[in-house]
């Protein structure tokens, strides 16, 4: 059984951290940007997700509800006759056509939830049965206590100390990056999207396709640079060996050096390296 994950972009942390919890099982998992190759046609590959997958599970929130594409892509599984599964990740109002269908609620307790989601999908083994019981010895995540306030908006996010930051096992944050940055004009032609990173690579998302994978084994350094505008450069081994690198930073000047340095704190976190 294939599982075709829809949600809103503003989500995505909340869904590659169910992703990762899911992959424990024995499940076959479709994320986009997950499963969409590097340079492929986004649309093409979305729907060969949909056509391929048996079973949906919606990450509901008010930005999914709100987004034409996750709309599309339940509705088409509802006419082909295919199972849809509702998750309740933020308080809102149910779209009609989902509201009579039996759904799952993470917003008071996500191990709860996962628990429920588990046994909806018939309790499928997991594929380390002497591993720990990974929802017992994970730390506390973030998406609770963020739920617990008022939702930070994709164009504002919420920054944490180094403490509660190395508490994530994936981060989005909003930025720009592009090939090279000019000490006079900038960072010109640059991509405007997110960073997701997670505990095996670094994801830089645009709006559409294609998106950058990079891991965090080739990951070399991520050294802040000093310059009109504060930036981050990340080098790398690339696919075929070689030296590359990109030039990245926070994608509002307000919150720049904040963002540039949760980067640098994460990657640090998470690769137990300097990095510098």
């Amino acid at each position: 059984m294939q599982i075709f994950i829809s949600y809103a972009r503003a989500d995505s942390a909340f869904a590659w951290r169910l992703v990762e919890d899911l992959s424990e099982y024995d499940l076959a998992l479709w994320l986009d940007v997950r499963n969409i190759p590097k340079g492929a046609n986004w649309d093409i590959e979305v729907q060969k997700g949909l056509d391929s997958s048996d079973l949906m599970l919606v990450l509901l929130s008010p930005d999914s509800v709100n987004s034409q594409n996750v709309a599309d892509e339940w509705s088409y599984f509802i006419e082909k006759n295919k199972p849809v599964l509702p998750l309740l990740i933020a308080p809102t109002e149910v779209p009609f056509r989902l509201s009579r269908r039996q759904r799952i609620d993470f917003t008071n307790d996500y191990e709860v939830g996962f628990r429920e989601l588990l046994r909806a999908l018939g309790s499928p083994p997991r594929l380390d049965p002497d591993s720990t019981e990974r929802l017992r010895s994970k730390p506390p995540r973030v998406e609770r206590p963020e739920r617990a306030e008022s939702a930070p908006s994709r164009e504002r996010p919420a920054f944490r100390s180094v403490a509660q930051t190395a508490e994530l096992s994936v981060r989005t944050l909003p930025v720009v990056w592009a090939e090279r940055y000019h000490w006079w004009r900038g960072m010109r032609g640059g991509t405007l999207g997110e960073i997701l990173i997670n505990p095996r690579e670094v994801l830089l998302v645009p709006p559409k396709a294609p998106v950058t994978s990079i891991p965090l084994g080739n990951l070399i350094s991520v050294k802040p640079q000093r310059a009109l505008d504060p930036h981050l450069k990340m080098t790398f081994y690339g696919a075929q060996g070689q030296f590359q690198s990109l030039v990245l930073m926070g994608a509002t000047r307000a919150r720049r050096l904040a963002v540039n340095q949760e980067i640098v704190n994460l990657l640090k976190w998470l690769t137990k390296r300097s990095l510098e």
